[in-house]
């Protein structure tokens, strides 16, 4: 899963980084049973991989609304923060019932409208 936040120009991907690396370090600190910085799959044994270097100079994501080359052909899709849950099965967003959730508000209609500033993010989590 990725997590996107639009954010206001001026922060630089080497800011944008070093920032994503700080919270992803306290968030994987605060759970680490469930959660993980480690980049070795070995090392990881079972957790989640929290991974900050998404947000790097060049870095890839896979597209909204593309076909994933797994069992069931699942659809990477927008959601609502209601829809992230424990219980989310992304296979259940797939070829077979997607083009029922195109008929629904685009969770994403809004998204650039609401950037947040990199700065005032910076600021709380050192308050953390």
């Amino acid at each position: 899963m990725h997590v996107l936040v639009p954010i206001r120009t001026r922060p630089d991907a080497v800011e944008i980084l070093a920032f994503a690396k700080s919270l992803v370090t306290r968030v994987a600190a605060a759970h680490p049973v469930e959660l993980t910085v480690e980049h070795s799959v070995i090392a990881r044994r079972g957790r989640v991989y929290v991974d900050p270097f998404r947000n790097g100079f060049g870095q890839t994501v896979v597209a909204p609304y593309s076909v994933r080359r797994r069992e069931k052909a699942p659809i990477s899709t927008p959601l609502e923060w209601l829809e992230v849950k424990p219980t989310l099965i992304p296979s259940d967003f797939n070829m077979g019932n997607f083009a029922k959730r195109l008929k629904r508000a685009d969770p994403w209609s809004d998204f650039f409208e609401n950037r947040q500033s990199l700065k005032d993010a910076i600021r709380l989590l050192r308050k953390l």
